[in-house]
């Protein structure tokens, strides 16, 4: 993708994003999921982070877009009311944790977890312990004033026993409860009205209304989740989790659920037991918020324009959707064998797209029956891969998938074993000596850079190479002659491959051999047992199933690839190769 596509990509994107903004912050309206939303976002922050020289500091990334409404007196927030980030994943959600507690080695993290409730975040202002101000986030700097509207919910206090400061804040949550909302709607259905989409667009609405009075009926509630001593400073000598303690003697109500957690497993222990008992609740969440108890580790770590940094928001994942199967693409693995693809009518789930599904094998295919149009529901394994959970029974025209008798690449016959078809064509089959390729520079293998699957496509395509060897070998002649590929990419392929040859150790070249059954960990585990280089290219004795964790699959599987005499002279190719660009090995 050339600089002027990109940058009319980056445009478009936050283009879209500010309509999507505007409609949720300021007419109450979510024209697509806060899941699809946050995927968008985190899709333009990596294009920003990608290309610098596109990124603007008006940009939706930057900061909330907020309209305020005319005649409506603002104010600047004493300290910023920002947003917290959102992940929908374990795996996300782990990375935020380590790079939380890498950040401070020497100190033992705890997190005070909440209910992320689905609302609307309010700032209340105490002064001479009397509420002077409600303030809304607005765009995180500046909030509308809603004071009059705030005093109407039952349970905020209008006076407190204050004895911290003339003035104080206490933020928080302002939100419906399922009963009142169903109340609500089943009225307007029956004055033939607009009914509320959901919780948080009606509390919005009600937050905004200039007749008091029915903001009153409607029967608005609170919880409070922070304070704010001074125009200066939160309370510092508090915690997370104390801090809301004393909010509750100050009469607040506070989340009854929120707990101290010590470790990633607990964490996932309180949103599982919080997915559990969800429904149960009387009022709305969408995840739980993790929040650095600490407060002073929560002030070393800030915030940027947007969202604070010392908390982080784990959302309840959409995990089942229904679409359609379209057709049966048949794809080749790097082991010959033949892969049934689902392409379905695309979907957004657990913030992702998924336009495809993996269908692993065609016996699995069988036994599930399926046919072209049928209706299926996908749910996310594990919230990381798409899977087909049920098969909805359609009248529409449905077609009987065909078992292909060709490799769907080279076109050559395919040998049934065990009912399972596999391409024999190791060494001509163009689609597997790609995958290989692939896999053996892939970051368990080689770990090199800037190669990625379309310039191996081309590289192969073209006869430029055939196998790893080829690839290491290539030279930049050969490259800047290829379509697409310049002077300067050709120099930064050449050097992608030397740096990842200089910090080369076994167990990667190990992996990169491809040997059948000897996977990433496997690869290490051998690695361990060789320790060198030159032990491992001399290998000859069958002492390796002496290692833990090796059984006899692997290592019949290891020990018949170094029977083959074209494998050991592959692997002193490659090694004699690594080795004039890394001098170290031994």
């Amino acid at each position: 993708m050339n600089k002027k596509n990109i940058f009319k990509k980056i445009k478009t994107l936050n283009k879209k994003l500010e309509k999507y903004s505007f409609y949720y912050n300021n007419l109450n309206k979510s024209l697509i999921k806060d899941e699809k939303f946050d995927f968008l976002i985190k899709k333009l922050e990596k294009l920003e982070n990608k290309y610098p020289q596109f990124k603007n500091k008006n940009n939706i990334t930057n900061k909330i877009k907020y309209l305020f409404l005319k005649k409506t007196k603002i104010k600047k927030h004493n300290i910023p009311m920002l947003s917290i980030n959102n992940v929908y994943d374990k795996k996300s959600l782990k990375k935020y944790l380590n790079k939380i507690q890498n950040k401070f080695k020497t100190k033992k993290i705890k997190f005070c977890c909440e209910l992320k409730i689905d609302g609307i975040a309010i700032n209340l202002i105490y002064i001479n312990n009397y509420l002077k101000y409600a303030f809304t986030r607005g765009n995180g700097k500046y909030g509308e004033n809603v004071t009059e509207n705030i005093k109407q919910v039952k349970n905020i206090p209008l006076n407190i026993n204050n004895k911290i400061n003339k003035s104080l804040e206490i933020r928080g949550e302002i939100f419906i409860n399922k009963k009142n909302f169903s109340k609500i709607n089943k009225k307007n259905k029956q004055k033939q009205q607009k009914l509320f989409s959901n919780q948080r667009n009606l509390t919005a609405g009600t937050i905004r209304l200039k007749n008091k009075n029915i903001v009153k009926k409607r029967n608005l509630s609170f919880i409070g989740y922070d304070l704010i001593k001074d125009k200066k400073n939160r309370l510092f000598n508090h915690n997370q989790f104390k801090c809301l303690k004393k909010i509750k003697k100050l009469n607040f109500p506070i989340d009854k659920y929120s707990k101290i957690c010590s470790s990633y497993e607990e964490i996932i222990n309180f949103y599982n037991h919080i997915l559990s008992i969800r429904k149960k609740l009387k009022y709305e969440i969408d995840g739980i918020v993790i929040k650095i108890n600490n407060r002073k580790i929560q002030e070393e770590i800030k915030h940027n324009n947007k969202y604070i940094k010392w908390a982080i928001a784990f959302k309840f994942p959409t995990k089942k959707k229904i679409t359609t199967l379209k057709k049966i693409k048949y794809q080749i693995s790097k082991q010959g064998l033949i892969i049934p693809i689902g392409i379905i009518k695309p979907i957004f789930l657990s913030g992702t797209n998924i336009k495809k599904i993996n269908l692993h094998n065609l016996k699995y295919l069988s036994e599930l029956s399926l046919h072209e149009n049928n209706k299926i529901i996908i749910e996310k394994s594990g919230e990381i891969i798409p899977k087909i959970n049920k098969i909805i029974k359609c009248n529409n025209i449905q077609k009987k998938i065909k078992i292909p008798k060709k490799c769907p690449s080279c076109k050559n016959k395919l040998n049934f074993k065990n009912n399972i078809p596999k391409c024999n064509e190791y060494l001509k089959c163009k689609e597997q000596i790609k995958k290989r390729i692939y896999d053996s520079i892939s970051k368990n293998g080689l770990n090199i850079k800037n190669i990625g699957l379309k310039l191996i496509h081309l590289l192969v395509d073209t006869k430029q190479i055939k196998n790893t060897i080829d690839l290491l070998k290539i030279k930049k002649k050969n490259l800047i002659k290829l379509t697409k590929i310049k002077k300067k990419q050709a120099e930064k392929i050449k050097n992608s491959i030397n740096q990842a040859i200089k910090k080369i150790n076994l167990n990667k070249f190990i992996y990169s051999l491809l040997i059948p059954n000897i996977g990433k960990l496997t690869s290490k585990v051998i690695s361990k047992k060789f320790k060198t280089f030159n032990k491992f290219i001399s290998y000859k004795s069958k002492n390796i199933n002496k290692i833990k964790n090796i059984g006899e699959t692997k290592y019949i599987s290891f020990d018949n690839y170094f029977k083959n005499k074209k494998n050991i002279k592959n692997i002193n190719t490659l090694f004699n190769i690594i080795k004039k660009i890394n001098k170290k090995l031994i």
